[in-house]
């Protein structure tokens, strides 16, 4: 027997003060390496249960089972089986469930939910074992009820273990008393329910309940509860279901009172120490109704935060008591923990499983943190005066130390506080240091409403710390000096010093202007030294009955606790009232009783007025001596309402903001900065802007309303707030309802900032412009500056003024003092940027010059002008860059001229080293597709830079477009600048102008070639007044992960010299291509931008000089080739030279090369040729020497490239519609360059080209191209027969005679093989790379797995492959993405995934992109990638993301699906979580934890590079699919196809490509199938390579002839023999297989009939029975032989598949037996049948699978021999003793122990022995234990020493099974056997003699459930195909005999009889789309072993539908528990 675990009981321990002490101390940091707890290593346990053999036993209900051991326990677990018999009278049932490593098992918890028609249960016994120590079985004797009705009724039992199957249920009798309180309606008719905890464990929820009618009022009532010792009690939970007509309980004992809605308690007893788990809670019972959402507050008397699990569940009664759990957040404000618990589950009975409780395990990744709070006792004495009570709403907020409170509402609801009653309330406060003060207040002034307050005593519930607050006063407006508010000074022990109070005399002067008097409510608060006022209501004035008049001074008296000095005011009020606006001139403030000569004053002189001003109506006042700009700061508030129905709101918004230096009021948002006219509408955004004193980083803001108004509900999106003082913008994601009726019913929320951006600070100086002194130089525009310093720049300031300014001969002065941070300036200042945005009736400006002043360096720049801002005069220009000059130059003085440095026209033609110093950007801007997404308005855009902006640029001129800015156009236009630095930012507008000015802009590419880098900005919304947020002006920055980098242009000037002859010139576009060395080149280049400057340029006798930025082809130039597009009326040109100049690479000069020519490029002269190829003939170059010098070098290029003729001819093919009408086009590459595409149009031999089985001859000019070794053909499929098969090319070379020969037999059609018009071909010797045919990602991801990379500097890859590449072992990756069926689910951003794994090791960022540009990812689709990445080793986390980054494009993610071929494990993460910026949390991308992922093992598969040769032979290629067998000593592979991509597998070819394969090496032989289908069926197979990428093996298949049915040997399949070290890995034989048919009735068939042999090296494929010496075959009572030759020797047969196809008219056999012939070895194997194959017959099945018959089944071994190998690594030796354990899965043997001594030393160093064991049959070795132990008597150093175990090789001698475990581990030294190391085994290889043991015949029982959406069901025919480690089923149709299966939300049951498949891996479920509803949606599959018992789940949970997710209509499910 097993005792109970259990401890050394500690005495008088104070439990409560520890509790106490853990929440005072709690970290919140999470503990990583608590996740490596043997705890958290997944076990399979198997549990069998045995119901007893008495009436009633059996129960229906779901069963449950929580396991209990060392380590923890486990999370209920359900028993689940859809087995009709489970847990009937006398049964017993098995079941395995995978949970946690509880470790040593010393209790279990059995229960069930008391559902069903027969809930009792008679329980047995139960006996759990450990699946990874079989030999472990724990006994649970139970012999008991588990019954609501019956025994003692109880259905919950705790059984103790025992490892005696005898032993009797042992535990403990408690008896309960339980104490009804005796007040009215004390008493209950509620279940009662109990939890017992002690410190050995609970007892679990047990009902409390005999015969009598319990807890009735003043009632004593007894129970006896039976359960195993809990040691000394600590706590228990009591509760109620809150059933029946009195559910309320009152509960004497203990000190809770019975009416405040609890219905469940935790009592600590006699102060005992709390446990780990809460008991039942039940919220469900108490408001759960109709709303989406439900908060609950619970308390318990433990911190289990944070926790591990959480069990949620419901009484089931009530009519709808079905109920969908979305998901369960709990926040511990403690500990300061949010964790989520996804469910996505329905709890009801009648639903799904049918469970009404569920486990919710916490998805980690959505773990957050929150403000820390501390439980607190408040106690109010109200005083004993008549009238004392009120029942206003009473508020109070404390301070401390480190800050204060919130408002507290201590009575909602207008609860009474009655005179002389002390009230207690329990509220919860931050850390915020002693307290040195309270206010307490109401806010009713009524008669009637005041109240007397005599104290109030708060005391932290934890430390017991207390502090007094000593009132004693009226608040009340008729009492005492009428004053409602009171604050209290703090007293007590804790507080070291007591503050006094102070009153304050205030006076508030309004102003003298018209109107400036208010009769709204004003509000003021006093900030000081140590805390303020809080805001108070100014009514009481001292002096004046009508406040606050024009030109008055009003009075009043501030009474507070002493804040020390006075250093703001905070004055506002509420805008209420006709004459709301208020012109406030200033605050005065002094203390009571000093004179009024000490009044500190604080002046504001401005409106608080909505329509004057700013509009503010709070004002933050600092005294005379202080700068309001230089401390105050701006919180620029953004509020984003939602786009849902019914979002907007009426009522009053209120914000307050919380910083880590203090925080602000909550202030009601009432004036808006963008002056929308309704605010807080649905989908817009409303700016508001708030003055206050710096808070610090903002770390929380709390929003609501007060539900006022007619429509008061609220959606809000988010908040963003900007901080231009600290240079941050903060983003509050919230997307929720604030609305009583609505969600939670909450207004108000508290929010935390998703993430914080870096924003540019801003700086101050003082501005002086100079209008001048010319005839309408004043203008009544609105003038924008910006500042520019060497460290940094201002924004752009907009220079108001509420005077006329600009006016004629004027000077202005603006203070910018908004823009000032502590004094930091911009260094010396290099320029600035003034401009006027041409408004008003005079916009014209002439700007004589700008003096700028630093106030904190007292310097002056001065910035001259002198020229006109206007559209009419000058250059029209708006905006002028302006440079500092001496002040000697704008100031008088008598030289007069050394000033004046004007800027140059931007406009002007740059030179080429202008060019180089100035960046050109390409500006793309696409409008959206939305309705009126188009403008009318002039369109402006500003680029930003690190070094500068371009300003304000209008954009006129596109390049796409006329009629700019459409709807789903995209524009392009040109900006040019210089010094701008890395561009960061853009901004884009327009000025609102025309019929429809409103604009949607989707996203701004600039590309800027000089930089190589095109970046991205996306937009996404409206700049329109009437839509979003109003602003026609928008900031866009720019998407990082969209940036596209690639290699920097370079400029080049080149000038085209037109000949001097007759019509030499043209009208046609020229371009242009420039070659470098290695053939490196340039795009093709048209030089003319539009048709005026073609007719501009190229005239006769002229220069056109073009200055075009290319790529960079290094620093030799050796051609060009330059030709027009033969448009235009006069399109013919001659040429006379070509000069391209470019600048050297130091930039200290330049060269310019000179390409002559003097040739026609026209259609009419000369050749006919409007393309030529030049050379260069000279190089002149300049150079600037050292000493300032120019040198200049004239010389001749050095052996130019030849101008070489090429015959090309081109063999159509002999075949039906060869030839073609289209024009044709080629390509030719060489290593010297290419030809670049050249029309074929002129037959030197032939006038009607391409006919079929011609050869057409062509001369191409060109440059000469070196070794040719690829050419690209096409046509542009015009004409009536466009049809094109060429046959081949051959080329010749006129100069030296080289030829060179194109192999094709390939068509260029849509309309034959795969419908392409373009193809290349490679020369028929050529060997090298054929990279280029890549054009997917999955290609290039080819390459970089690929053995050619491994040798390969990764900074030399250039083009696409750099983005492929990667430092480390690349493997490969399976990645698929569900995403969500919400309607904005959709995006077409790009997506990535990062992995993380061990030590935070990280793979690059990899694109999940498509091919062939493909890009986004659909509504409820399911995109798959095939991806590489580094080797992360254990992924431990792995991150999505996109680079989306508008609102556009959200993206709902679904799950996410992992699959590492090399690893064999694939992860399935339920994700359901929006990357957005303005959806969920607002992030674009997620880090998930591979904790929260359902991991299954897929098989490790090995990296293989295969190689295959096709064939030198006509017609050798193929269109045909391909398939491949793999086989090998350790088992075989499926059937695999291979991609064929775009030109695989083509005549005289070599194909190399990774395949991934099971880990069965050595190879034995290939199977290699084609379907025989495509255009070219055929295909002759030379051999195939397979190497090794990890190990370097390599082996050999050989064939050399065809797979067709005409030619050859006339099959589609073959097999290879596998060659490995020039030796064959098998025999070939022959086999003769003889059939007898039964000679009963019927027995013959007429159906087709096939076989697979399976022998010891494999199985021979499927044969077909078609060749007897009968002619009427499988006749009855007939034997047939068929003769199969040339085949692969089998081996030892073992099994044998029959099946036939079901065709004929009588299909029925029944087959007697089958004998197959080894005619090599002269052996027979027999395989008895005598059964029917028919689907009317027998068991209707048309497979069977038969052992051999030959094969000997033996009884199980009780003994047997291991050979142990053991190799000692080089870490360490050892000449002591090691000693082993083997566990198997049947036994565990003895200690085996190895003795070391110095005559027979083992265990050295880099050595491997080995050792015989005998020991009884384990069955499966499933680990090992070893141990290094000393020696007798041997003395053992202090120093550690370890012995280094390498591998551990095991044979069982009997079958020959070898278990490998691969160990590398240090082993220490230990005297005892305690210490030792277990190691599972790595890998296992079954012989074939232990094979052929298990394969007896065994029906499995199929259970197929469909999932429950609409449309779930299936018309189609299902098939099914069961793998396992001794093989698979084959495919088998499900189908059942006049029932309707696969129905939405059926289960279906089928059974199947085959051979014994062992532990079952997979299972592939597929169907035939067939039928009018052809989709399903597959749940799940349970495959049960009937013979064991042993059932595996397959989980599916997808779609098996064409038209839905990734369209695949199969699956391969893998087992789940």
């Amino acid at each position: 027997m097993m005792p109970q675990k259990k401890k050394k009981r500690k005495k008088d321990i104070d439990f409560l003060g520890l509790y106490e002490e853990e929440l005072r101390n709690y970290a919140s940091e999470d503990d990583e390496e608590e996740l490596g707890h043997e705890y958290y290593k997944a076990r399979v346990y198997e549990v069998v249960t045995a119901t007893g053999d008495v009436r009633g036993a059996g129960t229906d209900a779901n069963v449950f089972i929580t396991i209990f051991g060392e380590n923890g326990l486990s999370p209920k677990l359900h028993l689940t089986s859809k087995s009709e018999s489970a847990f009937e009278k006398a049964n017993v049932d098995v079941f395995r469930v995978r949970t946690n490593n509880v470790g040593l098992v010393y209790k279990i918890r059995i229960e069930h939910d008391n559902t069903g028609l027969n809930a009792s249960w008679y329980l047995d016994r139960v006996i759990v074992t450990d699946m990874k120590r079989p030999h472990l079985r724990y006994y649970f004797n139970c012999n008991n009820w588990l019954s609501k009705v019956e025994g003692d009724r109880q259905w919950c039992r705790d059984l103790l273990a025992s490892f005696d199957p005898m032993d009797m249920p042992r535990g403990n009798k408690y008896e309960i008393k339980v104490y009804t309180g005796d007040v009215i309606g004390a008493g209950t008719d509620a279940d009662v329910f109990i939890n017992i905890f002690g410190e050995y464990g609970d007892t679990g929820e047990r009902r409390l309940e005999n015969e009598k009618d319990n807890f009735e009022k003043g009632a004593e009532d007894k129970f006896m509860l039976d359960a195993p010792d809990l040691g000394q009690l600590m706590k228990i939970n009591v509760g109620h279901n809150n059933k029946g007509g009195s559910a309320g309980w009152f509960l004497s004992k203990v000190g809770f009172g019975a009416y405040d809605g609890k219905i469940q308690r935790d009592i600590l007893v006699g102060g005992a120490e709390t446990t780990g788990r809460t008991g039942k809670l039940s919220p469900h019972w108490l408001i759960f109704h109709f709303l989406p959402e439900n908060i609950f507050h619970i308390e318990l008397a433990a911190l289990l935060s944070p926790l591990s699990r959480v069990s949620i569940g419901h009484g089931n009664v009530g009519v709808n008591r079905g109920w969908y759990c979305e998901k369960v957040v709990i926040l511990c404000p403690f500990t300061g923990i949010q964790q989520t618990f996804p469910c996505s589950k329905w709890l009801d009975e009648k639903k799904a499983d049918g469970l009404i409780e569920r486990q919710l395990y916490e998805m980690v990744s959505l773990r957050k943190k929150r403000l820390k709070k501390f439980p607190w006792s408040l106690w109010v004495w109200t005083t004993d005066l008549k009238k004392a009570g009120t029942n206003s709403p009473i508020f109070i907020q404390i301070y401390g130390q480190k800050g204060r409170t919130d408002e507290i509402l201590l009575n909602p609801n207008n609860k009474w506080f009655k005179p002389g009653v002390i009230e207690k309330f329990r509220i919860e406060l931050p850390d915020l240091g002693r307290f040195y003060k309270l206010r307490a207040w109401h806010d009713r002034r009524s008669p009637g409403s005041g109240w007397h307050l005599e104290r109030m005593t708060l005391m932290n519930t934890l430390n017991k710390d207390k502090y007094n607050f000593n009132c004693n006063r009226w608040l009340d407006a008729n009492e005492d000096d009428n004053e409602i508010v009171r604050e209290m000074t703090a007293e007590g022990p804790t507080v070291r010093r007591i503050m006094g109070m102070v009153r304050y005399r205030v006076t508030v002067c309004t102003g003298e202007l018209e109107g400036a008097g208010t009769d709204a409510n004003v509000y003021l608060c006093l900030y000081g030294d140590v805390g303020d006022t809080g805001e108070r209501l100014l009514y009481n004035c001292r002096n004046n009955t009508d406040l606050f008049e024009k030109g008055s001074a009003d009075e009043f008296t501030i009474e507070s606790v002493t804040m020390r000095k006075v250093r703001r005011v905070r004055i506002r009020h509420d805008g209420k009232g006709p004459g709301s606006g208020w012109y406030l001139e200033r605050v005065l403030l002094r203390e009571e009783g000093q004179p009024e000569s000490d009044n500190v004053e604080f002046p504001c002189l401005r409106w608080l007025d909505k329509d004057k001003d700013d509009g503010q109506l709070v004002r933050e006042l600092l005294p005379s001596d202080s700068n309001a700009t230089l401390k105050n700061f701006r919180y620029h508030i953004s509020v984003k309402t939602g786009d849902v129905s019914g979002a907007s709101t009426d009522s009053k918004v209120y914000i307050k903001l919380y910083g880590d230096k203090s925080d602000t009021i909550k202030q009601v948002l009432l004036v808006s900065d963008n002056n929308l006219k309704d605010y807080f509408e649905r989908g817009r955004v409303d700016e508001f802007t708030l003055e206050t004193l710096n808070i610090g980083t903002i770390n929380r803001l709390v929003i609501g309303h007060d539900s006022t108004g007619m429509h008061a509900g609220w959606f809000l999106g988010s908040i963003q707030i900007r901080v231009p003082r600290q240079g941050k913008k903060y983003t509050f994601p919230a997307n929720r309802w604030l609305d009583k009726n609505q969600a939670d019913g909450r207004l108000e929320v508290e929010l935390y900032p998703s993430e914080v951006v870096e924003i540019q600070k801003l700086v101050h100086y003082e501005v002086d412009i100079w209008t001048g002194d010319v005839g309408g130089a004043g203008t009544t525009a609105r003038v924008y500056l910006q500042i520019y310093g060497e460290e940094g720049k201002t924004e752009v300031l907009f220079l108001s003024s509420r005077s006329k300014a600009f006016d004629r001969a004027s000077k202005d002065t603006f203070q910018t003092d908004t823009f000032t941070i502590y004094a930091i300036d911009l260094g010396a200042l290099s320029k600035i940027r003034i401009r006027h945005d041409n408004t008003g009736s005079r916009p014209g400006w002439f700007l004589d010059r700008i003096d700028i002043t630093d106030v904190n360096n007292e310097i002056t720049y001065y910035f001259p002008c002198q020229r006109w801002l206007a559209v009419e005069e000058d250059d029209g220009q708006l905006s002028r860059e302006l440079l500092p000059v001496d002040e000697s130059y704008v100031l008088p003085s008598e030289d007069e001229e050394g000033g004046g440095h004007g800027d140059s026209n931007p406009l002007d033609n740059l030179a080429l080293e202008q060019k180089d110093k100035s960046t050109t950007f390409s500006v793309t801007v696409k409008t959206g597709d939305k309705k009126n997404a188009g403008t009318d308005a002039n369109v402006f855009i500003t680029l930003f830079g690190t070094q500068d902006d371009t300003g304000t640029t209008l954009l006129k001129s596109s390049k796409t477009n006329s009629d700019k800015f459409e709807r789903d156009s995209i524009e392009i236009f040109t900006v040019e600048t210089l010094d701008l630095g890395d561009l960061w930012k853009v901004r884009i507008g327009h000025d609102n102008t025309g019929k429809a000015p409103g604009w949607f802009v989707d996203w701004v590419e600039v590309d800027a070639p000089s930089l190589g880098k095109c970046m991205t900005f996306p937009c996404g919304r409206w700049l329109a007044k009437d839509e979003d947020d109003g602003t026609i002006v928008r900031d866009l920055f720019h998407a990082e992960l969209q940036t596209r980098l690639y290699t920097p242009f370079v400029p080049y000037e080149i000038t085209l010299y037109t000949s001097d002859v007759f019509a030499a010139g043209t009208d046609a576009n020229i371009f242009i291509v420039i070659y470098g060395c290695d053939a490196v080149c340039t795009r093709q280049k048209f030089l003319c931008t539009n048709k005026r400057e073609q007719k501009l340029f190229f005239e006769r006798k002229s220069a056109s000089r073009f200055i075009v930025e290319l790529e960079d082809v290094g620093e030799i130039i050796e051609k060009i080739r330059i030709g027009h597009d033969n448009t235009g009326i006069n399109p013919g040109w001659h040429c006379s030279h070509v000069d391209i100049r470019r600048l050297l690479p130091d930039k200290d000069g330049t060269e310019t090369l000179t390409f002559p020519c003097d040739r026609w490029l026209a259609t009419s002269e000369d050749d006919k040729k409007t393309i030529r190829e030049l050379v260069p003939y000279d190089i002149f170059t300049e150079k600037y020497m050292k000493d300032g010098s120019l040198r200049q070098v004239y010389k001749e290029v050095e052996e130019p490239l030849d101008i070489v003729l090429y015959s090309v001819q081109i063999f159509t093919g002999n075949v039906p519609g060869a030839g073609t009408d289209a024009k044709v086009y080629i390509t030719i590459y060489g290593d010297l360059g290419d030809t670049g595409e050249r029309y074929l149009g002129k037959s030197e031999n032939r006038t009607n080209k391409f006919e079929k089985g011609t050869a057409d001859t062509f001369i191409i000019e060109a440059a000469d191209l070196g070794v040719i070794y690829k050419i690209k053909l096409r046509h542009d499929n015009t004409k009536w027969c466009a049809d094109w098969y060429v046959e081949k090319v051959e080329i010749w070379n006129d100069t030296n005679e080289d030829e060179f020969l194109f192999l094709c037999g390939r068509w260029l059609s849509l309309k034959k093989e795969d419908g392409r018009l373009e193809r290349l071909f490679y020369e028929k010797e050529y060997t090298g790379d054929r990279s280029s045919n890549c054009s997917s990602p999955a290609d290039f991801w080819e390459i970089a797995l690929s053995s050619k990379m491994a040798d390969v500097d990764i900074a030399t890859v250039t083009g696409p492959m750099a983005d492929y590449v990667q430092e480390g072992p690349v493997i490969p990756y399976y990645v698929s993405v569900t995403t969500g069926k919400h309607r904005d689910a959709a995006t077409d951003s790009r997506a990535f995934i990062l992995l993380i794994g061990e030590e935070d090791e990280r793979s690059n960022r990899i694109w999940l992109d498509y091919p062939q540009g493909k890009r986004g990812f659909a509504c409820g689709s399911v995109e798959e990638f095939y991806v590489g990445g580094l080797d992360v080793g254990t992924i431990k986390k792995i991150e999505l993301g996109h680079d989306g980054a508008s609102p556009e494009s959200c993206w709902l993610v679904e799950e996410l699906c992992l699959a590492v071929p090399t690893q064999g494990i694939k992860y399935t993460l339920s994700c359901n979580c929006w990357l957005a910026k303005d959806r969920g949390d607002g992030v674009t991308s997620r880090v998930f934890d591979l904790l929260d992922a359902m991991v299954v093992n897929i098989g490790v598969k090995v990296l293989y590079e295969m190689t295959v040769w096709t064939g030198d032979v006509v017609g050798g290629g193929t269109d045909s699919n391909i398939f491949m067998t793999l086989y090998g000593i350790n088992g075989s592979t499926e059937e695999v196809q291979l991609d064929k991509k775009k030109a695989r597998f083509e005549r005289e070819q070599n194909d190399t490509f990774i395949m991934e394969i099971l880990d069965i090496a050595p190879f034995t032989k290939m199977r290699i199938r084609i379907d025989g289908l495509g255009s070219r069926p055929e295909w002759f197979l030379e051999r195939i390579l397979l190497k090794n990428m990890n190990t370097g093996d390599l082996t050999m298949f050989y064939y050399g002839d065809w797979l067709s049915q005409r030619k050859g040997k006339k099959t589609l399949v073959c097999e290879m023999c596998a060659v490995i070290d020039e030796e064959e890995m098998m025999e070939w034989t022959s086999y003769t297989v003889t059939v007898k048919t039964s000679n009963i009735l019927g027995a013959g068939t007429d159906a087709n009939v096939f076989i697979i042999i399976f022998g010891e090296n494999g199985d021979s494929g499927t044969l077909a029975l078609k060749q007897s010496a009968n002619w009427n075959k499988f006749e009855r009572n007939n034997t047939d032989t068929f003769n199969f030759s040339d085949m692969l020797s089998l081996g030892h047969l073992c099994k044998l598949r029959v099946w036939h196809d079901n065709k004929g008219i009588f299909p029925g056999w029944h087959l007697s037996y089958v004998d197959v012939k080894d005619n090599s070895r002269d052996e027979t194997f027999r395989f008895q049948c005598d059964c029917w194959l028919s689907k009317s017959e027998g068991d209707r099945q048309t497979v069977r699978d038969f052992a051999c018959a030959n094969n000997e089944i033996r009884e199980e071994l009780e003994e047997t021999t291991y050979e142990i190998v053991i190799e000692t690594g080089n870490g360490g030796e050892t000449r002591e003793n090691v000693w082993l354990i083997l566990e198997g899965r049947k036994n565990r043997s003895k200690e085996f122990l190895v003795e070391n001594s110095s005559r027979q030393r083992a265990f050295r160093k880099g050595t491997t022995d080995t050792f015989e064991f005998d020991s009884i049959y384990l069955g499966d070795i499933a680990s090992i234990c070893v141990g290094h132990l000393a020696r007798e008597d041997r003395f053992i150093p202090k120093r550690e020493l370890v012995w280094h175990v390498k591998t551990i090789t095991i044979t069982e001698m009997e079958y020959g099974n070898v278990y490998f475990f691969n160990c590398d581990c240090l082993i220490p030294l230990k005297r005892k056997r305690k210490y030792f190391k277990v190691f599972e085994v790595t890998k296992t290889t079954e012989s074939f003699a232990s094979k052929i043991q298990s394969l007896v015949p065994v029906k499995y029982e199929i259970i197929v459930t469909t999932g429950y959406e609409p449309g779930a069901g299936t018309d189609a025919n299902v098939f099914v195909t069961i793998f396992g480690v001794n093989g698979d089923t084959g495919k088998r149709e499900l189908k059942q005999k006049m029932r309707n299966l696969f129905e939405r939300g059926s289960t279906d049951r089928f059974f199947l009889e085959t051979l014994e498949l062992g532990e079952l891996r997979k299972v592939r479920l597929e169907h035939d789309s067939s039928g009018y509803y052809s989709g399903w949606l597959v749940d799940r599959v349970e495959v049960t072993n009937t013979s064991t018992g042993v059932a595996t789940i397959f989980t599916c949970g997808r779609w098996l539908d064409k038209s839905r997710g990734d369209g695949l209509t199969w699956r391969d499910l893998f087992p789940s528990v």
